[in-house]
């Protein structure tokens, strides 16, 4: 079964599990308030905010196939649900839009910079294996080999480690606008929109899973408006942001760039949580099989949930830091429930570990809560 059908299996899946819990809507992540229509990224909530409600399985897991995981990222089974997509990403279609000063210094904004921005921090959360479209650090490294190796060298290497090819395209759409407001004294407003599609390179379809929708950020998001003030005379550039500079504006761009692409990092975390299983409860504290491996990251709040026979009963939820192949976490609350109480009193005793015919799973809600401060 191709990894497509895999994908539409798993969310038919989460959808029905979905349908079957309490209608009571659990809370687990948390936004900020959305002004001129601007994105705003979206966290996952503190586990230690959690109340009983919130603690319910998020959309999007998959708990299929994990025994067949091996963490070896150049010949993991494609049953394995960890198994990490390779992707290539492209900025496809660009417009610019905008009337009056600044157009044609906004036209002249290097989206290869969004790219490369893009490539980095999406290959920094270890959920994906990003191919770079960095041809000339590619290149310059390549020749670089060549003169310290030796061509023999190198192609034995080369042989062995073929390029990746990519499981998905990532297509991203950009919009540049720019508005100004005033005559003689006056600010410039920018806008960027970013929308995505996810491609399937084999068979050309363009996939609904990942959907991170549109994503739009204003400049008044990452400067003060009173940087972007000037002032004219005689229809010409007197003092204030020098708008007609594209290295000023660039630089307002870029900030712009930077933020939208956290927004894009994370709905896609989101979409695509990080799992592992449970190998034992001591007291309150939680040990897990997997960590950086497979995407757990630095205080992550994930739902801790029994998988028994197809059905899923959460028992908690816990703050989780990950090793590079393991993690450890704090189960900050746990589920009012028959069957919570139970685990909690054996882990109170010892260590609790799953028999063979049952299975704990935890499954992060979102992005961290500062995740996003701390990688700037």
């Amino acid at each position: 079964m191709n990894r497509t059908v895999n994908i539409i299996f798993s969310l038919i899946a989460a959808s029905v599990l979905t349908a079957c819990q309490s209608t009571q809507q659990a809370q687990q992540t948390q936004t900020g308030n959305v002004s001129n229509r601007a994105s705003n990224a979206q966290i996952a909530k503190s586990a230690y905010n959690f109340e009983d409600q919130d603690i319910k399985v998020p959309a999007f897991f998959d708990t299929q196939g994990l025994a067949n995981c091996n963490f070896d990222r150049a010949s993991e089974a494609d049953n394995c649900p960890l198994k990490k997509p390779v992707v290539r990403m492209y900025f496809s279609g660009t417009d610019v839009g905008g009337e009056g000063q600044g157009v044609q210094a906004l036209r002249e904004y290097d989206n290869n910079q969004l790219l490369k921005m893009l490539e980095n921090q999406f290959a920094g959360i270890n959920r994906f294996r990003i191919v770079t479209r960095d041809d000339a650090v590619i290149s310059k490294e390549q020749q670089l080999q060549l003169e310290q190796q030796g061509a023999t060298n190198v192609a034995t290497r080369a042989t062995a480690n073929r390029v990746l090819q990519p499981d998905y395209v990532v297509k991203l759409d950009t919009l540049r606008t720019v508005k100004n407001e005033g005559s003689i004294t006056g600010w410039m407003d920018y806008t960027l929109e970013i929308t995505s599609a996810i491609i399937d390179p084999y068979t050309r379809e363009m996939l609904a899973y990942p959907n991170v929708g549109k994503i739009r950020v204003k400049s008044e998001d990452v400067r003060d408006r009173s940087e972007l003030k000037y002032v004219m005379a005689n229809n010409r550039h007197v003092s204030g942001f020098r708008y007609f500079d594209s290295a000023h504006v660039n630089a307002v761009m870029n900030d712009m760039a930077s933020r939208g692409i956290d927004i894009l990092l994370t709905r896609m975390l989101s979409e695509m949580p990080a799992t592992a299983q449970v190998f034992g409860i001591k007291g309150n504290q939680i040990s897990l099989d997997r960590g950086q491996n497979a995407g757990v990251l630095p205080n992550e709040t994930m739902i801790v949930f029994q998988y028994s026979a197809g059905f899923v009963e959460p028992i908690g939820v816990a703050n989780v830091n990950p090793s590079r192949n393991s993690a450890m976490g704090e189960i900050t609350l746990w589920k009012d429930s028959k069957l919570a109480d139970s685990i909690a009193k054996q882990a109170e005793a010892g260590v609790y570990r799953p028999d063979s015919n049952t299975k704990i799973f935890a499954v992060s809600v979102g992005t961290p809560a500062g995740f996003l401060e701390s990688r700037t």
